[in-house]
């Protein structure tokens, strides 16, 4: 097969996958897996790659997708184990746990395959890194074909994403049915940031002063690494940063919070205060436009080194490695959080990120449904994949309405706290959507989305791994 058409099946695999993700049942989408089941039907029908050419595009793309999570979760992974967050990471590690539990408990009563099973989980909780890990865990251990993983994967994720948000209105219906679900819960510190914002609103009022409120972009490099309550706007400058927006995730900002190139931070103040701190933050997108590559590729490259070292487990018959999925991921977690803190530039704009990941998701999920996709009908008519489905609809509800009961009774959450960790412990973008949809007024969802994600993730890659090579 020519490079040529290697690269028009490959394309047309993502083109149409993507244009079919755009599409909504009752108002669901599948979005990025119809990749997966693009390439599954054009493998049925004989458009495939090379099987080389396939293996070292799908490791391409998995590095460069679990990368670009790390760089966008990493920032906030050590922060989210702080005050509230250690308690929300608690029941989030207690539902990854459940679901391996229940993975386990499935293949020991129904004899299904140990790797396949572990496909089956990373499906029912819509985790692709895990996938990833798990079939690169098969490959190292004994060079198998790994594709029995990737078939189990496909049968069980879409009501992997159904199965969280039937969950989620269930727990509305039932546990809170009768609580007050859209009351504002206000975070930890926002008591403290609104009387600030309010003297420094009246302090601005007294003086005839306009008072306003802007998003501002750090791009001055100075200022990266430095902690807020060091730089004291407030005496200086007579302004507050009340939001510090960093990849995508809203954090808190207090004095102990350090900057980053790239931040997005609110502003509020009187108007020709705010105005200067445009001039002390930067605010020039022009300047962080060009991509940081040296710390993308680097990073990559030791994190490739880092997932081939092998570890040796006391119990395990093999030495395990972290692996293309877990090694990078760590990587670029660490990058990102510590590179600040040593003043080095580790910034890559929210657009870049998302263009990396996606790239890296999509070609990851077009090879692994054009190596699947052989034996796709025949798993699902004659090699029990029907009860696969099943498999994966208890591996998503299970662990889920157990993890809501110990979050209602025992950790006393609220609604909207805890859909948002459950659609993050479950790395489940469309169980998001779905919960902050329940309260348009309220952050809630996200903010437990974002804190329990970053852990979330490397567990569901650690934990796929070392199930895969305890089972073979």
């Amino acid at each position: 097969m020519t490079i040529a058409l290697s690269i028009i099946i490959l394309s047309t695999v993502i083109a149409l996958g993507k244009l079919l993700g755009r599409c909504k049942i009752a108002g669901i989408s599948l979005g990025v897996t119809w990749i997966l089941f693009v390439g599954i039907i054009f493998s049925h029908f004989g458009f495939n790659l090379n099987p080389e050419l396939l293996h070292f595009v799908k490791e391409l793309g998995l590095i460069l997708f679990v990368y670009s999570i790390g760089m966008q979760v990493g920032p906030s992974f050590f922060s989210s184990f702080r005050s509230g967050g250690i308690k929300l990471n608690l029941l989030s590690t207690i539902l990854v746990l459940l679901g391996v539990g229940t993975t386990a408990a499935l293949i020991k009563l129904t004899g299904t395959d140990g790797p396949t099973m572990v496909g089956v989980m990373s499906g029912a909780v819509t985790n692709t890194p895990g996938l990833g890990a798990a079939q690169q865990a098969f490959v190292d251990a004994n060079g198998g074909d790994p594709s029995g993983i990737a078939l189990g994967y496909a049968v069980s994720y879409p009501l992997g994403v159904v199965g969280a948000i039937l969950a989620f209105i269930l727990l509305k219906k039932t546990l809170y049915r009768k609580e007050n679900m859209l009351a504002p819960s206000p975070a930890k510190n926002s008591d403290n940031v609104d009387n600030e914002v309010r003297k420094i609103e009246q302090d601005a009022r007294s003086r005839g002063l306009k008072f306003v409120h802007k998003k501002i972009i750090i791009s001055k490099r100075k200022l990266n690494g430095k902690h807020l309550g060091s730089l004291e706007f407030e005496k200086f400058m007579g302004v507050s940063i009340t939001r510090i927006r960093r990849a995508g995730i809203e954090i808190a900002a207090t004095p102990d919070t350090i900057l980053q190139l790239g931040d997005v931070v609110t502003v509020v103040g009187a108007e020709e205060s705010v105005a200067g701190m445009e001039k002390i933050l930067g605010n020039s997108v022009k300047k962080l436009d060009e991509p940081n590559l040296i710390a993308i590729f680097a990073g990559i490259a030791a994190g490739c080194a880092l997932g081939s070292i092998p570890i040796h487990i006391p119990g395990i018959p093999q030495p395990i490695k972290l692996g293309l999925a877990g090694g990078p991921l760590i990587v670029s977690i660490l990058i990102s959080y510590f590179g600040p803190r040593l003043k080095v530039v580790t910034y890559t704009t929210t657009s870049a990120n998302l263009m990396i990941r996606e790239i890296g998701i999509s070609l990851f999920l077009a090879c692994v449904g054009l190596e699947a996709g052989t034996g796709f009908v025949d798993t699902i008519v004659n090699k029990g994949g029907l009860l696969w489905i099943a498999y994966g609809a208890i591996i998503t509800l299970l662990p889920l309405l157990l993890s809501a009961l110990i979050g209602k009774f025992i950790l006393k959450l609220k609604y909207n706290t805890l859909i948002g960790l459950l659609a993050g412990a479950c790395t489940n973008p469309p169980a998001l959507a779905f919960a902050s949809e329940q309260d348009a007024n309220s952050d809630e969802a996200a903010v437990a989305y974002a804190t329990v994600y970053p852990l979330t993730m490397f567990l569901r890659v650690l934990c796929a791994q070392l199930m895969v090579l305890f089972m073979l």
